[in-house]
Formats: C-alpha cells, structure tokens, sequence
C-alpha cells in the first residue's frame, strides 16, 4: 500500500507538471475542456439574515459553486456506470450538484490545476459585484463577533494565497489587473478584521462541543488515553493548506503502554498493523493572523476525523470505522454553544480525491487530447466524482480503513525521532508558523499590517 501510494502521489505530480509545461508551451491559459462550474445561482445568510451583507457576498463569491459531476456506483441512482478513474465504476452521464461551501474547505475551488476556481470571481459576471463587496466590508462599521473574524479572516487568508501567483500567461494577460486589484482588496480586509493577541487566546475551544453534542473522543483530556504523536513534520495536511492550518495526530493504545516510545516506533514499523490500537485521530485547527501581524496558533477547529478499530470476533480481523465533523459557520454564528461542528457518517456524499490532494471537487485526469496543428498533447481532465465518505477515505487508507499514513513513510538514514507532545503544546503550530512567515505569499500580506 505504501508503495502504491507514493507511485499515485509521483504520477499525479508528473501529470501536473505535463499539464503545466505544455500549456506554457503553447502559450495558453486554462483548457476550454474543463468540468463545467459557475458561481452558485443562490446567495446563503452565512453571517447573518441580511441579502445586502457585505459578508455574505463575499462568502457567496468565493464558496457559491454549481457544478457537474459523476456519480460513483455508491450512488445507485447514477445507473448506468462504466469504468472510470482508479478501476471505480463511475456513472455514463453527469449530474449537477449546488454546492453552498459553508464546510471545511478552501474558497475558489475547484482549481483544476491551474487556478480555474479563482478565476470565475474575476470575470466580468462576477468581478464588479465581488469588488464591490470588498469594499462595502472595508467601510462598514458593523460590530462582528471575534469567532465572525477570525473564520472570515481564515477565509480570506486562503483566497489571497490563491490570488498572489500569477495565472498562466494568457489568463494573466486578459485578468492580471483584475486580480491584482481583488487581492489589494482582500489584503485591506484581512488587515481591518484582524483580532487582537487577546481575542485569539479567548475564542472557544468548539472541539469540546462534538465531545459533548456527539460522542467524539476526548483526545484533548489528560487522562483520555489518547498519544498525540510528530513525526517528520511538516505534515502533507498543512503544506496543502499552504500553512493557514495545523493537522494534529492522535493515537489510542488498546492498553496503556508501558513505554510509549518503543510503543509508537512498533506502530512506525508496522503501519498497517492496528491491533494494537483502539483508534486514530486528526483535528485540523486555524491559525490566524493578529492586529500586529504576528501568527498565532488558535484552539478552532474546522474539522475531525477520527478511526476507531473493531475486532472481528471470529478471524480476528481489525476493521475501522470513520467519524467526522466539520465547521459550519452559520451555526457556530446563530448558537455559539454548538462549536459549529457538523456530525457526519460513513454515508456522507464527498468527493473522491485527486491523486493524494486534498482539494474539494477536483476533477481527476482521464486521458490525454492532441491539441489540433501541434505536436502536444493536454492531459484531460474529467467531472469530480461523487463518494460516500468512507469511499473516500478507503483511497487512501485501506478497504479496512486500517493504513497508518503517519507511519507511511520510507525512513531515511538517520529518521527523526518519534515524539510524545503534550497536548496543550503548540508544537506543531509553532512549526507551521515558522515554514509560513517565510513564504513570499505571507511576506507580500504583511505588508498590510506595517
């Protein structure tokens, strides 16, 4: 499985790469044979009941999304299916799908490789009015609360980041202007919404509400029996989120070791090995950027997924089930209480991933199309397949859900060493914020707060 997966991640970067370099060869932007996806038709009250709110323009522009897709064989009523990508049974037609965006996933998807999502806020159906609403926030006096902040912050955080590098040459040249502009906008805004030290340190701890509303595990208590675990860090999770994020990893021991150390370079020998775990944990939680400029860790969490192991009675087997829940702004807005953490089971509708990323609604590749009078070929790009949850994460981790990933790591020579965190550390954090603070994307941001 190991193997495998570093072979998917390598074709995919290949494959990207192909993409890239052909298109700059000849010149061009985006193909004119992507999926089809506009901005949604229906704006959401996200931030509150008013049409007219700024805020709620600016999330409909940059999460607002209707799309085709591909049913999988999940789905019986995707009837009739044929082979598709990754050997799955997809369906012979397309479906549309209205996708609203409030859940744990960055604005302006899909990117399609080459920043197609980013675009759509930059044409002309769409950027007078997506401009106009940045500049309605920057000039509101409105009293928004600090968790409205910071998650709109996180928000803008991400499209800036998707904003700062230019599109390929010929979609620079028609909107380069337009996306200069948006991303000064989005800058002035990040800047002005920005929390205090204060603040950041006094938004709630929302994971303690899934404790509580649905059962999840307590991984955060000190006597919960659950190992938060680092090792070579930086984690894929947080260099995909280009550090606006921090994935922390919790094991469970199905009996408290005696030598947690040599317990977890035994679960690192054998990373398809659970039997000796009752399950595993990520929580993905914000960073934020304060009034100063300074980056801070926060105890918000956008989403959890958490693996539990069964034993079979019989053979023995281990099989995991999945648990997740993820933010919803609008309710962690209209009642704070519930943290904004929507449960989810196995049978939730996703989206399969593309070749290892983490994207939302990205389309995989399935084939290639000579381009007519020259002797390139584009790699072809097909509508975004729709899952169950469980589906989803078996790409990755197993029909059993049982693969370790934090152990699936070819070890170097010399590895770092695996390591026990203490829970209210910021270990990981403090990692990111150091990766990020030299990032050009972050240093053109900073800007803003001198």
């Amino acid at each position: 499985m190991q193997k495998l997966i570093q072979k998917l991640i390598q074709l995919i970067g290949a494959l990207t790469a192909t993409l890239l370099v052909s298109l700059t060869a000849l010149g061009q932007g985006a193909p004119s044979n992507l999926p089809r996806v506009e901005i949604g038709a229906t704006q959401e009250p996200i931030y509150s009941a008013n049409p007219n709110d700024p805020w709620n323009k600016i999330f409909y522009f940059l999460f607002s999304r209707t799309l085709t897709v591909r049913l999988s064989s999940d789905f019986a009523e995707g009837a009739p299916f044929a082979e598709g990508p990754a050997q799955r049974k997809v369906s012979t037609r397309v479906f549309e799908r209205n996708e609203i965006g409030d859940r744990a996933i960055d604005p302006m998807y899909p990117t399609f490789t080459v920043g197609f999502g980013s675009m759509l806020v930059l044409h002309d159906s769409a950027y007078p009015a997506f401009t106009q609403a940045l500049r309605d926030a920057l000039q509101e006096n409105t009293t928004r609360s600090t968790s409205a902040r910071a998650f709109m912050q996180s928000d803008l955080w991400s499209a800036y980041d998707t904003l700062f590098f230019p599109f390929l040459p010929d979609d620079e040249k028609k909107l380069g202007d337009r996306r200069k502009t948006a991303l000064d906008l989005i800058g002035r805004l990040i800047r002005k919404i920005a929390l205090t030290p204060g603040q950041i340190n006094a938004l709630q701890e929302n994971y303690s509400s899934a404790v509580r509303r649905y059962s999840f595990p307590d991984v955060f208590a000190k006597d919960s029996g659950w190992i938060e675990v680092a090792w070579f860090l930086p984690r894929a999770h947080d260099d995909a989120a280009d550090y606006r994020r921090v994935s922390r990893v919790f094991l469970k021991p199905a009996h408290a070791p005696a030598d947690v150390h040599k317990f977890l370079e035994t679960q690192a020998d054998l990373p398809e090995d659970v039997s000796a775990l009752d399950g595993a944990a990520l929580i993905t939680q914000l960073l934020l950027i304060d009034s100063s400029g300074t980056l801070r860790p926060t105890r918000l969490t956008s989403e959890a997924q958490v693996r539990l192991f069964a034993r079979g009675t019989g053979s023995g087997a281990v099989r995991g089930s999945i648990r997740m829940c993820e933010i919803n702004r609008r309710r962690l807005l209209q009642d704070p209480e519930s943290g904004g953490l929507v449960d989810e089971g196995d049978d939730t509708p996703a989206y399969m991933a593309n070749g290892g990323t983490y994207s939302f609604a990205e389309g995989p590749f399935i084939g290639s199309q000579p381009v007519a009078g020259q002797h390139y070929t584009l790699p072809e790009i097909g509508e975004p397949i729709q899952v169950k949850l469980r589906t989803r994460c078996a790409a990755c981790h197993g029909d059993n859900l049982t693969q370790m990933m934090t152990f699936s790591i070819n070890r170097p020579p010399h590895p770092p060493q695996i390591r026990q965190l203490n829970p209210t550390s910021t270990v990981v954090a403090d990692l990111d914020i150091s990766v990020k603070r030299k990032r050009k994307d972050f240093q053109s941001l900073l800007e803003y707060f001198k």
